[in-house]
Order: C-alpha cells, then sequence, then structure tokens
C-alpha cells in the first residue's frame, strides 16, 4: 500500500475515534443537561432563523421568548432523534471511506455491510452506556434510528462514490 493512502487511513480512523468519542460524550450528560443543551440551540435556531428571514422581507414575525420557548419544547424530541440519525451518518460516512480503501474500493456490498454492522453494534454499546447515566435509559430504537442514520450515510457515500466511478469511465 502506498505511504500517502496509509497517511490517508490513517487521518479518517483518528476522526472516527474523534466523532465516536464526542458521541460518547454526548450521551454521558444526564437527561437535565441534554435536554436543556438541545431546547437551547433549537431557540436560538428558531430566533436567528426568524431574523433572517425577517431581515429578507420573507416573514414579518416577532413571537415573544415564551412562544420560542415553547416551539422549541415541541421541537424538541424529534430534533434530538435527527441528531441521533445525523451522527451516525457522518460515522458511517468516515467508516466506509476507511473500509473502502482497505479493500481497495473492489467489494463495496462488503464495505456497505461491515459498515452498519459496525455502526450497529456501536449504537447498542452507546445506549447501553447510556443505562449507567443518571436519568438516561438506553432504548432500542435509538439504535435503529442511529443504524438508519449510519445506512443513509453508508447509502449517500454508495452514491457519490458510483457517480465518481461512472463519470471516471
Amino acid at each position: 500500500m502506498k505511504k500517502s493512502r496509509l497517511i490517508i487511513i490513517f487521518i479518517i480512523l483518528m476522526l472516527i475515534i474523534l466523532w465516536g468519542t464526542i458521541i460518547y460524550k454526548l450521551s454521558d450528560m444526564n437527561t437535565t443537561n441534554s435536554n436543556g443543551h438541545s431546547t437551547d440551540i433549537i431557540s436560538i435556531l428558531l430566533e436567528k432563523g426568524l431574523e433572517f428571514t425577517n431581515d429578507l422581507g420573507i416573514t414579518d414575525s416577532h413571537p415573544s421568548e415564551t412562544k420560542i420557548d415553547h416551539a422549541a419544547s415541541l421541537l424538541n424530541s424529534p430534533m434530538r432523534k435527527v441528531m441521533h440519525a445525523s451522527v451516525y451518518f457522518v460515522l458511517a460516512f468516515l467508516i466506509i471511506i476507511v473500509i473502502n480503501m482497505l479493500l481497495k474500493n473492489k467489494k463495496y456490498i462488503i464495505s456497505l455491510i461491515i459498515t452498519i454492522i459496525l455502526c450497529f453494534f456501536f449504537a447498542l454499546g452507546d445506549e447501553y452506556h447510556q443505562t449507567f447515566v443518571s436519568g438516561r435509559t438506553g432504548q432500542f430504537k435509538d439504535v435503529i434510528i442511529d443504524t438508519t442514520g449510519a445506512l443513509a450515510g453508508t447509502l449517500f457515500y454508495g452514491t457519490y462514490y458510483l457517480a465518481y466511478r461512472i463519470g471516471k469511465k
């Protein structure tokens, strides 16, 4: 294997370790902190989104802080599930790149299967880890959501990869 290829694999492996650490650190927050952080982020996004659309003249909406907080609390649960899927989308994307490089881009289906299995077991471990965090529970439905995000990440990579290969020919 070429030295440059090994360096790229090493860098992506370090990114995978960093990303996995971030996932576990986020799972290590107790329920109050976790919900509070996500609700705060959603409130900020709502406020900034309204400011942006108001400045562009698309909207002329100036809801009270109470209404924004209420909207953020309603959006909190579904947005948390979207974030579950999103972080595993990124994890799977990084993993499939490394596996494809190790297999020299010859066995895409095997790369996809290995990636999904690795992400599934990582999600299981993450949910199990949450059972030891105050106020958190491990939920199998979150493992399914995480694995679905991983599947989307591998399919996104696969679409790009196949388009690249077709374009190269």
